[in-house]
């Protein structure tokens, strides 16, 4: 039976992935790392797991420490960066008693926008497929996910490690798996609607925003980490991506829905969503997820099992948000 530590256990992702991996697979060890905001007995319960290691994503050498003596390490809790993955694969990589080190990573698609300004749908913008390795091969590190996807796929491409990427979108449904939190979409998305003082779409709001309703992606991502349990890797690691999506929907939608609740909730004067040019779209890079397109195939992902069948984010996301405090 492997042993398994999961980075970022109580967060979006990684509590239902947790919990998953405990109910499925009883005789696992199941390592939980969790920042120390908690007790260590409310987080066991919550989890179901029999230990708990706490700290943050900084602490290489613990991480490291961990790693080294875990079968397979999961990364769901921090894909913008290098940390915590250098540290996991430094871990994996020394192993030197068992199989090689698995890793299972939890990237983003925020990989895919095209970084369109016009906020229309373009047919010209590429479409990234799992199935192709040569667009997984230009993942890089100036990309949204790329610092800690290079490092992930440099490992599995060098043979340190055996590693597998699920990719994901703007994920929601926390409200379907009791979730205290928003996730990272809807977190950037009412994080820049709030302080403009409505929700923005740009031009006519054809443009497409990728997403993935949570109780698609973990047991799908369950699936994923049962294969790299059952052996050795098979393939090159630009094999082992794969993509995961619920529905592609319009900014126009996304916007007019997002509008609505916030109105709700009494956070905007108005439940319209508004149609402004790029400048008045937010601040930084989340105006381009505004303003482009995010395309991708998830041809691997399903000749793999993943098919989704959850309900729409535009009608997820007033469930979601209504008791979250945004």
């Amino acid at each position: 039976m492997p042993s398994v530590i999961v980075f970022g256990a109580t967060g979006f992702l990684g509590a239902p992935l947790t919990r998953a991996i405990v109910k499925a697979h009883p005789d696992w060890k199941v390592t939980a790392y969790v920042r120390g905001t908690r007790t260590s007995d409310e987080v066991k319960k919550e989890l179901g797991v029999k230990r708990i290691e706490t700290g943050d994503f900084t602490e290489f050498e613990k991480i490291k420490a961990l790693c080294k003596e875990n079968d397979i390490a999961v990364n769901a809790g921090n894909s913008f960066t290098d940390a915590p993955i250098s540290a996991i694969v430094a871990g994996l990589s020394e192993r030197s008693e068992g199989p090689k080190g698995k890793l299972l990573h939890i990237s983003g698609a925020g990989n895919f926008l095209d970084f369109g300004t016009t906020g229309e749908f373009n047919p010209a913008s590429k479409v990234w497929d799992d199935d192709n390795e040569e667009d997984i091969k230009l993942v890089n590190d100036k990309m949204f996910n790329g610092q800690s996807d290079v490092v992930a796929l440099q490992a599995g491409k060098n043979g340190a490690v055996d590693t597998y990427v699920v990719c994901t979108p703007v994920t929601y449904g926390g409200a379907a798996v009791g979730s205290k939190g928003m996730g990272v979409g809807y977190s950037l998305i009412t994080g820049n609607a709030k302080p403009l003082g409505y929700v923005p779409y740009i031009g006519n709001g054809s443009a497409v925003l990728s997403t993935a309703h949570v109780l698609d992606v973990v047991p799908f991502m369950l699936k994923v980490l049962e294969l790299a349990a059952s052996g050795p890797a098979q393939g090159s690691v630009y094999s082992r991506w794969f993509n995961v999506e619920t529905q592609r929907v319009a900014w126009k939608d996304m916007a007019t829905e997002l509008a609505k609740v916030m109105y709700a909730k009494g956070i905007f004067k108005s439940p319209e969503a508004k149609s402004v040019p790029l400048e008045e779209a937010g601040e930084g890079e989340v105006k381009y997820l505004v303003a482009g397109n995010m395309l991708m195939h998830t041809n691997r992902s399903a000749r793999m099992g993943f098919k989704p069948t959850q309900p729409s984010i535009l009608t997820q996301v007033h469930e979601d948000l209504k008791d979250a405090a945004l």
